[in-house]
């Protein structure tokens, strides 16, 4: 089965059922599918065929949902883009991707023409603009694409089930993002997973506050409740406050959000103003949810909270069910329905049988039909990656007697913080730009609010204070603004080992106890 195929599907047994909900505006699946075949018909018009891809760099919206789908009518590739990645990350996305075309949002108009100037690959550029005067001269109006053009009707050919779906781009150690890729046979094993083990029906209402250029919001949430018919209500921003007001309205029943947003929800002062009982089934992940919170999630909130692992390269490979929510409080679960998972020594050149017992801390590995194809033009990344149809995570974990895994750490230094991934060394790099900077290293410190805070530690070149170099970064449009650091610390040396490498344990050693505090 592919994409496209399943959402023909939902169209003939729920055709009057609402499919989505954006900003006031509802269509049902019938409507909703008029629209996106009238989109995809422009995208063919436009010279996108089989195998092209189509990239959106878009808030959580309507378009970016369409453009997806549109996408997969035509069994072209589907490039979702992060809406807070500046200009230069852009640029690297497209060109290493060969996207042939561009839907970009109305507040990201700057951003798409700064790219513009300097990049010929792409050949389309499509505005989402509200008004059709605000299109730049050359750009195409996506809302006149979707609602004026006319689809010739023609029978969609389905690709192979090896065929690329989506091209999800992550960030790596390197500091340049791997495109992910995700075939029709991946993301369709990821919706069926998601559906069984949430118990998803066309009677669910999903709420859309995170992203969905990611897989979470994307493949793991949005496409399983397209799958068994259900409603999708999207948010273009995500706001506790407008979330509480929608769950009441809308009548929700499943939410997808990080430990943040719940925390923010049931701390809101105006959380008991509102009836949020429609709600059945709440998952998360990401980062650690305190007892206390997680009682008052089940007491107050939802009964039913799920706590999920997993990956860009691996969807939702271990789950914690409700039954389990406080007794296993801090656990990720046990392996899914579909996939298979292995705890083996972090050593250089162990393999898949290098198991370590129950109790011991290894890297895990994983396998399953979720798992990605592989990295867009990178074969000595997959290699490293992908061993013995294996994917190491780079991810440590143990195990206890009863098969729940428990997260320990990174086997590199990632920084996860609000629920997005941040690689230090991509941040290092623009901060050796400032002029304010002799050298750096940047590490992830325990935050109370946002799991880690982006911290970094600076040998200053002078001329610039702390909160100076803290500012030039985030206005320097090198990297995403969650990526600068939220707090610049000046010494006078780096620690070292022997070899000159920055020894970055050292400073997580000295300075995260005292903010952890």
């Amino acid at each position: 089965m592919d994409i496209s195929t399943i959402f023909d599907q939902a169209v003939e047994r729920y055709p009057d059922h609402i499919a989505l909900v954006y900003e006031g505006r509802r269509w049902t699946y019938a409507e909703w599918h008029a629209r996106v075949s009238r989109f995809a018909q422009a995208l063919a018009n436009l010279g996108v065929r089989q195998g092209d891809r189509v990239a959106f760099y878009v808030s959580t919206s309507e378009a970016s949902v369409t453009t997806y789908f549109a996408t997969q009518m035509l069994s072209a590739i589907a490039v979702p883009m992060n809406f807070r990645l500046a200009p230069a990350e852009v640029d690297y996305i497209l060109r290493d991707s060969g996207a042939r075309v561009l839907v970009y949002g109305r507040a990201l108009t700057d951003n798409a023409l700064a790219v513009a100037s300097g990049l010929n690959s792409c050949h389309d550029w499509i505005s989402c603009a509200d008004d059709p005067a605000e299109v730049p001269e050359g750009h195409h109006h996506f809302e006149a694409l979707a609602e004026q053009t006319q689809a010739d009707g023609a029978p969609r050919v389905p690709p192979p089930a090896d065929a690329l779906s989506a091209l999800v781009y992550t960030s790596g150690t390197t500091g340049r993002p791997k495109g992910v890729m995700h075939s029709h046979a991946n993301d369709v094993a990821i919706a069926m997973n998601c559906i069984m083990e949430y118990r998803l029906s066309h009677r669910d209402t999903a709420l859309h506050i995170a992203p969905l250029y990611h897989v979470g919001g994307m493949q793991a949430y949005f496409i399983p409740h397209m799958m068994v018919g259900g409603t999708n209500v999207v948010m273009g921003r995500y706001d506790t406050l407008k979330t509480l007001e929608t769950i009441q309205a809308e009548g929700i029943t499943t939410l997808f959000a990080v430990p943040t947003q719940i925390q923010d929800i049931l701390f809101h002062p105006r959380f008991r103003d509102f009836n949020v009982s429609s709600l059945r089934m709440i998952t998360t992940g990401g980062a650690a949810i305190a007892a206390s919170t997680m009682e008052r999630v089940i007491t107050e909130l939802c009964p039913e909270i799920y706590n999920g692992y997993g990956m860009t390269e691996a969807s939702l490979t271990l789950l914690l069910h409700p039954q389990d929510a406080l007794a296993r409080l801090g656990s990720c679960g046990r392996p899914t329905l579909i996939s298979s998972c292995r705890i083996i020594r972090n050593e250089p050149g162990a393999g898949p049988d290098a198991i370590v017992p129950p109790g011991e801390t290894g890297q895990l590995i994983v396998r399953g039909p979720q798992a990605m194809s592989g990295y867009w033009n990178k074969p000595a990344e997959t290699a490293k990656k992908v061993r013995d149809g294996w994917i190491f995570t780079g991810d440590l974990f143990v195990k206890d007697d009863d098969g729940f895994h428990y997260f320990k750490g990174r086997a590199d230094d990632m920084i996860v913080s609000g629920g997005e991934n941040i690689y230090p060394r991509e941040v290092e790099e623009a901060l050796y730009r400032c002029p304010g900077v002799q050298e750096a290293a940047v590490v992830g410190l325990p935050d109370a609010r946002w799991g880690q805070q982006v911290t970094a530690f600076v040998v200053p070149a002078g001329g610039m204070a702390e909160d100076e170099v803290a500012a030039w970064i985030k206005s320097s449009g090198l990297i995403a603004g969650y990526k600068a650091p939220k707090k610049v610390i000046f010494l006078d040396v780096l620690p070292t080992n022997p070899s000159g490498k920055v020894v970055k344990h050292e400073l997580l050693a000295k300075y995260g106890k005292s903010e952890a505090a």
